[in-house]
């Protein structure tokens, strides 16, 4: 219960933006964890229905390529005593290119209890960096063709008002100081 009250309460802070006026749809994630391990299957399938839960902010997808966000999680367990000490990493998919979110460890007796804190804290890492790490993978974008090619490279629409071009090449772009 306290997992949820947490992560209502940061979906409360959320700025409505970060789904529809960025992507025109939720943030579609996809969900991968080791399914032969059972403290991971008692909570990955948890931590898919809790996203699934929140379906204005998410969509649970298996498809490779049509995700916005993949999390990766395993939990372990030495006995049945002991708690799920589960991490996660979710990284942010912007077409061909993945830049890691963020990730935590969460420690807590009952796979809900885990599923949920591992829920929170991904809805933290959005609220968070979710605007800011477009930002940064349409410069990597940009710089790594860049550093690819000898000619001109296509500038990214959301930079090319910083940047004064549709196409820079390595030189143009190094005088201009680059993006920071």
């Amino acid at each position: 219960m306290k997992g949820i009250v947490i992560l209502g309460a940061v979906l409360f802070v959320m700025h409505p933006g970060v789904t529809h006026a960025q992507t025109g749809h939720p943030i579609r994630v996809q969900i991968v964890y080791d399914a032969a391990d059972a403290s991971s299957k008692a909570v990955g399938p948890l931590l898919a229905q809790k996203f699934a839960a929140n379906s204005k902010l998410f969509t649970v997808v298996k498809d490779q390529d049509d995700k916005d966000l993949s999390v990766v999680t395993d939990c372990y367990r030495e006995t049945p005593n002991d708690p799920y000490s589960c991490f996660y990493a979710a990284s942010k998919i912007l077409g061909s290119i993945q830049f890691l979110l963020g990730g935590a460890v969460v420690v807590k007796k009952s796979p809900e209890d885990a599923a949920s804190a591992i829920l929170a804290s991904i809805a933290q890492d959005i609220v968070e960096r979710w605007s800011s790490t477009d930002r940064r993978m349409l410069i990597s974008e940009l710089e790594t063709c860049l550093l690819l090619t000898e000619s001109s490279c296509a500038v990214p629409t959301p930079l090319v008002s910083e940047l004064k071009a549709k196409s820079i090449n390595m030189s143009q772009y190094l005088r201009s100081g680059g993006l920071k």
